[in-house]
Parts: C-alpha cells; structure tokens; sequence
C-alpha cells in the first residue's frame, strides 16, 4: 500500500525548515494553511502568480513556503538555454520537457522545481490526470540545477537528492562559475565532470541527448564586451 503524502508530511511536521542562504522560509500556518490541506495546490498556484514579480516559490516538507528573488542574468540566461536543446530533444525522442516554472508534488507533500525535466513517452499520460491538476504528483526521470547568484549549493543539492530518493533515475548539478558538472544516479557515487565539453544523457534515460554545456553555459559571455 502506498503512503499517502499527509502521513509522509506528519513525520516532518514540527523540524525546522532546510537552512538555505539567501531561501526565507515562512511556515504555512501563519497563512492558515497546512500540508494537509485538500486546497493547498490551488492556494500555492494563486499565491505564486499573484505575487510572481516578488519571488519565487516553493514548499518544504517541513510545512514551509520557501521564498527566494527572481533568477536573475546570467542565471535565468543559462536556464533558457537548457530547456531549449532539452526541449528540442524531447520534440524528437518523446516524452515531456519543462522549465524552471514548473513544480512538482513529491511523495512526502513538499513541492519543488528543478530547473529543468523530463518524463519518459509512456508515463506522458499521467501529467492530464486530475489529481495532478495544476500540479503534477509525480517525480520526473530526470532532474537538473543550475547554480546562480541567488543558489547555494546545500539548496540544490538538497532538492537535487530528494528528487533521487523519490524516483529520479538522472540528476545533473552544474555550476558555471567552477566550471564544474556533477552527475547523480541513484544508488551509484556522483560523477564530477571538470569544465567538460558537454554533458550526455546516458543512454537509459535520455537516449541520444547531449548538451554543449561549455557553449551553452561556460563560454556564453566569452565573447561579451
């Protein structure tokens, strides 16, 4: 029998909210709101979009809206430019692609949004089903973070790890300013890739994909003034 999300957000409920630089976390009660609540997904899609131009917006599995500032330049540029060849791909090989934007509801009720993801062609059918209406209760097969200004690297790679533990078979963390690309499979050591050329998407799950990170990323302002 699966677990449902409330019972998994009770054993979390009381702990402190992840300690992420820069990430203020509020707890939802002091908008009358709980984990538990049959409406928080209509409540967290009304409050995100009536208040976009402030912050963007996620949920702990602690009971927690966590606020941060906007993506800002260069890292709202390098996020662009991976949901492009993503979705490019994913017009070809199938399946879904999404953005930055998106949020997903994981199994232990926190809602998260990687930078970018996909969800292989045979479980496409799921996002239109109504219990993952306006957000989807599923956990992509593959993840990726790009780090910016406004991103530590325990958020990232918090959420990087939570996605894993839930089901993600690929995860990719890239840091442009080291230059620096780590690959994480679940239940294998992470693979640290240092100022590489691009970035494949092994052949199990993203069969054929292959980012020029270097030129998309590392390299894109080589040639600003």
């Amino acid at each position: 029998m699966t677990t449902s999300v409330a019972s998994q957000a009770r054993e979390v409920r009381g702990k402190p909210p992840p300690q992420w630089p820069g990430v203020v976390a509020i707890p939802l009660a002091e908008f009358g709101k709980s984990l538990d609540d049959p409406d928080l997904d209509q409540w967290f899609e009304g409050f995100a979009e009536r208040n976009s131009d402030m912050g963007e917006y996620e949920i702990s599995n602690t009971g927690h809206l966590m606020i941060r500032e906007p993506t800002g330049n260069p890292g709202a540029l390098y996020e662009n430019q991976l949901a492009i060849v993503l979705g490019n791909w994913t017009g070809e090989y199938g399946g879904m692609s999404f953005g930055p934007t998106s949020r997903f509801i994981l199994p232990d009720g926190s809602h998260f949004g990687p930078d970018a993801a996909w969800l292989r062609e045979e479980r496409r059918h799921e996002i239109m089903l109504p219990e993952n209406l306006p957000f989807p209760r599923i956990v992509p097969d593959f993840v990726a973070e790009i780090k910016s200004p406004s991103n530590s690297n325990a958020e990232l790679l918090d959420k990087i790890n939570l996605f894993l533990e839930h089901g993600a078979r690929l995860a990719w963390y890239i840091d442009s300013e080291t230059r620096t690309v780590i690959k994480f499979r679940p239940g294998q050591e992470p693979e640290t890739l240092h100022n590489p050329e691009y970035i494949d998407g092994d052949d199990d799950v993203l069969p054929g994909f292959r980012f020029t990170v270097r030129e998309r990323i590392f390299d894109l302002f080589t040639d600003a003034e």
